[in-house]
């Protein structure tokens, strides 16, 4: 099956193209994305702690192991998460940690070109957070 098509499975969950073809743009865009396309991170990279700007604790759990994922936790909020790629440096989750579906929220990793320092994380389409790595 090429890489972008829908596999014909009822019961498939395809949540991203990963063929290594991006295209990057001009401008501000390409400034941007020339250092996220260059970087070679690996899930370990993301598993740590982080702090919110109120100091609410957040983390990152390895926890392929045993589910084959990472997962999310905000003690503030009492949230834990299974976190689904959806690429390079994107999660998601969902409503509950069984599937990514509905769409809940999602975890962007950034890096300062060496280490990933922070994270873009939406929860509810309704608040942005940016936990930074402690």
């Amino acid at each position: 099956m090429p890489i972008g098509q829908v596999a014909p499975r009822p019961d498939a969950t395809v949540l991203a193209n990963e063929s290594g073809q991006d295209a990057l743009k001009h401008g501000a865009e390409a400034r941007f994305m020339h250092g996220v396309a260059t970087e070679e991170f690996v899930e370990e990279n993301y598993v740590g702690e982080y702090a919110l700007h109120d100091s609410s604790r957040v983390w990152i759990e390895d926890d392929r192991a045993r589910s084959g994922h990472l997962i999310l936790h905000a003690e503030g909020m009492g949230l834990h998460r299974t976190l689904y790629r959806f690429n390079r440096f994107i999660y998601v989750y969902g409503d509950t940690s069984d599937s990514p579906s509905p769409i809940l929220g999602s975890v962007t990793f950034f890096s300062d070109g060496y280490h990933i320092h922070q994270f873009l994380w939406q929860h509810n389409s309704t608040t942005a957070h940016f936990p930074r790595r402690k």
